[in-house]
């Protein structure tokens, strides 16, 4: 098996293999930075999608000239990105988006409602009725591969599951995540 460095070189040279092995090998300290620095109101893949591209960015900018191993230098790049990151969505003009629901919320309390006995027929029919109108209006502002990704995670796949299913990316998944939230918050916000 390669180390870090051969792997980095590879990586240098755009060899997609060497760059999925060093995702996957350093995916766990992503997450970790992404919840360290997300808080209760903030939608960790956000979170890893920004560390992903911290990611990417570690790759092309490290040079071993420092004597710094790679993972020492990702840390850095993860936490400068992620603290970037919070500051800006934290500001007062995100604080609208920060206090939306998101769509899978949305669906769990529909659901949730819908599955309460105490509720009489006609609310239970009125509730999944919205819901359904709802998800048809955002599935008509989508792309192929968004609408494919929503079912996909609507039916429980976790976004690595989804990268392979479609064969895309990590990367392009949490794209395609950021891209159908965003369109969600403007439909249901109009």
């Amino acid at each position: 098996m390669l180390d870090d460095y051969e792997l980095l070189y590879l990586a240098s040279e755009n060899n997609e293999d060497a760059i999925n092995i060093l995702l996957n090998k350093y995916f766990g300290l992503i997450h970790y930075k992404a919840i360290k620095y997300t808080t209760s109101n903030l939608y960790i893949d956000d979170f890893v999608n920004e560390g992903i591209l911290s990611f990417y960015e570690a790759i092309n900018n490290y040079s071993d000239k420092e004597n710094i191993k790679f993972i020492t230098y990702l840390s850095i790049c993860l936490d400068c990105k992620m603290i970037n990151y919070r500051k800006l969505i934290t500001r007062k003009k995100h604080s609208i988006l920060n206090n939306s629901t998101s769509l899978e919320e949305l669906s769990i309390l529909i659901n949730n409602s819908i599955e309460d006995n105490t509720l009489n027929p006609e609310s239970i029919l009125a509730d999944k009725e919205e819901y359904e109108m709802l998800r048809k209006r955002i599935l008509k502002k989508l792309n192929y591969n968004e609408e494919l990704v929503l079912i996909l995670k609507e039916q429980n796949f976790s976004v690595k599951e989804i990268s392979q299913i479609i064969d895309v990316s990590l990367l392009e998944i949490y794209n395609i995540i950021k891209s159908i939230r965003t369109k969600t918050i403007k439909i249901v916000s109009n």
